[in-house]
């Protein structure tokens, strides 16, 4: 009975600020390490006619992705005003390296880029699906694509299912945190 209650329970209790200091530095490092995989997987794909060139530049969408896909993902683990509070303090986390006026600026321009992916989400199944679909839309891989699927303009098969596999690696993994760690708001 008292362990039904919580009292005897071994999760250790972190403020949630915490988790998304944790959060956003364990992310941007994966994301770091991560892109060269997925830009050489999208240069070098058979399942292309051409090169799309990616450059390392371009991982800042990635990032935004990849946060995106991640912070739609919260839904799924927290209350709804959890998530929301969550949220606030990822984003705060995300652009804390920035004065103020810039970092107002990245703040409405990740907001841009969250409708952008809300819409994705009313189109596609689930949160890998609309990952995989707004890096083929943002990178313009139609456009490397052979005639059939670039007249379609829709995705390989194979090459968007191969992403949406790479893209699992990317996705944070709430169930082994919540396991061992219980989030104070």
């Amino acid at each position: 009975m008292i362990k039904f209650f919580g009292l005897l329970s071994k999760k250790k209790k972190v403020q949630a600020k915490n988790t998304a200091s944790i959060y956003v530095i364990a992310l941007n490092n994966v994301i770091d390490e991560g892109f060269v995989e997925i830009k050489e997987f999208i240069n070098n794909n058979n399942n292309l006619e051409s090169n799309p060139n990616i450059s390392d530049k371009a991982i800042d969408w990635f990032r935004n992705i990849v946060f995106l896909g991640n912070i739609r993902n919260l839904r799924l683990y927290f209350e709804e005003e959890e998530a929301v509070k969550l949220r606030e303090f990822i984003l705060d986390e995300m652009h804390k390296e920035l004065n103020d006026n810039d970092q107002h600026l990245a703040v409405e321009r990740f907001l841009e880029y969250e409708n952008y992916f809300s819409s994705l989400m009313q189109e596609e199944s689930s949160i890998l699906h609309a990952m995989a679909y707004g890096i083929f839309e943002k990178y313009e891989i139609n456009n490397f694509q052979g005639d059939l699927f670039k007249r379609k303009n829709k995705p390989n098969p194979i090459f968007y299912n191969e992403l949406k596999n790479l893209l699992k690696h990317f996705i944070w993994n709430w169930e082994d945190y919540l396991k061992n760690n219980k989030l104070k708001f």
